[in-house]
């Protein structure tokens, strides 16, 4: 007996033999309660049991028994949930709609979509202190990629990064609680371990709540006032979000090397005991002789940083990129960049640093490229197979910046930079 007629088998059975309108009856009872039974999760899969049918989610039919009992068709279970899809924030910048994740088959199949905002509208380059930098501006938000959902889902946004249900919790450093910590400035900087830095703390700082914290390295030949001037965090969204610090090497002619790796450790320290940051996102960033100290940090220090920017870097001997030779402290997610056409330090080593994390994180040869950041003037790409959460992503870029010379620190850095980071 076809379910969606009985209503009219109910009313012509009146002329059957009792027993058999005992069992249409209890047939047709069945028959009303499915046919209206219609829930699940919104977008569901719409599977019709021979029992009945049910839009939302899968329906769990039951086959026709036989002797005239009929299953109970039509009860629905819970489809599965909608992933949360990235929501669109931007002014000026690209718009990148996520998408929730695709519903789970039958039960519940929790699929969180990428988290995905669209990038910061990008502003002019500010080359003051000597290098042209780059300016971070519009309400920028994360690239994220689908992640690991629930079952059968799927989720799609920007390139990369972390979906949010991936998102460790805080982890509040001694400084938290510490109200009016000193700052320093470019002018007045404070001091650890021989070498002078600064910071920047966000705007409304609450020293209850855990901050990101971002460390800017400078290039060789810059004044300490170089990353606040010309890096691009100190524009909206990065300065409402982020702790900033901007150090300076213990010597500003050599630039940032190997000796000035020990610094580190005491500079971590001083920071996190003074303000309020979330332990579990760290980060840094530098350009030039900056970008080849993040790159080693990166490595060595990589069990208290979650991601590092290695800028237009240059080979460093006592730090070969050979995975094989170092051992890392950990994981970190790099976003490695350097100029095509480099004429200061030339393009090598940026594959050089590429590699070496890619090796680290156990990544694939293949690529896929970044939404947003496709053109020549960014060019950005991400690895794909790499351990869980830590992708590599590589921008070969053309930018012409510190006097057409395609080694300064890329306009398009400040937004990438928050949009990867921001998500974790």
């Amino acid at each position: 007996m076809r379910i969606s007629k009985a209503r009219q088998s109910f009313i012509s059975c009146s002329s059957s033999t009792v027993f058999a309108g005992a069992l249409l009856a209890l047939g047709a009872v069945l028959g009303c309660s499915s046919a209206g039974d219609s829930g699940g999760g919104s977008g569901g899969m719409t599977a019709g049991g021979t029992g009945g049918s049910a839009s939302g989610g899968s329906s769990s039919g039951g086959s026709t028994a036989t002797g005239g009992n009929s299953g109970s068709g039509g009860r629905t279970s819970s489809g599965g949930q909608p992933g949360s899809g990235g929501a669109v924030a931007s002014s000026g910048g690209m718009t990148t709609t996520g998408q929730g994740g695709a519903t789970g088959s039958g039960g519940t199949g929790t699929g969180s979509g990428g988290s995905a905002a669209g990038g910061a509208a990008t502003g002019g380059s500010a080359p003051t202190g000597g290098r042209g930098g780059a300016t971070l501006g519009g309400s920028g938000g994360a690239i994220a990629g689908g992640g690991r959902g629930g079952s059968s889902a799927t989720g799609s946004g920007g390139a990369g990064g972390m979906s949010t249900t991936d998102k460790v919790p805080a982890k509040p450093s001694s400084g938290c609680g510490k109200t009016s910590p000193a700052v320093g400035s470019s002018s007045s900087p404070l001091t650890v371990s021989g070498h002078k830095y600064y910071a920047k703390l966000p705007t409304g700082y609450d020293a209850s709540k855990p901050y990101p914290l971002l460390f800017m390295f400078n290039p060789t030949n810059n004044p300490i006032s170089w990353a606040e001037q010309n890096a691009g965090f100190e524009t909206a969204p990065a300065k409402d979000a982020w702790i900033r610090v901007y150090p300076d090497p213990a010597s500003e002619a050599n630039g940032w090397g190997a000796s000035d790796v020990s610094f580190f450790q005491p500079l971590y320290d001083q920071v996190t005991g003074a303000y309020c940051v979330d332990k579990a996102r760290v980060f840094a960033a530098g350009e030039s002789s900056g970008g080849d100290f993040a790159s080693i940090l990166g490595c060595e220090h990589a069990d208290v940083l979650r991601g590092v920017v290695p800028c237009s870097t240059k080979d460093v001997s006592a730090y070969p990129l050979d995975a094989s030779k170092r051992k890392c402290t950990g994981e970190v997610t790099p976003l490695v960049m350097q100029g095509k056409n480099d004429n200061v330090v030339g393009p090598a080593n940026g594959p050089k640093t590429r590699d070496f994390y890619a090796a680290v994180n156990h990544c694939g040869t293949t690529t896929t490229p970044v939404q947003g950041y496709t053109d020549t003037l960014s060019n950005c790409v991400q690895y794909q197979g790499c351990d869980a959460n830590y992708p590599v992503y590589w921008c070969n870029h053309t930018d012409p910046n510190y006097s057409n010379t395609n080694h300064g620190w890329p306009t398009f850095a400040p937004k990438f930079v928050w949009a990867i980071f921001s998500a974790y």
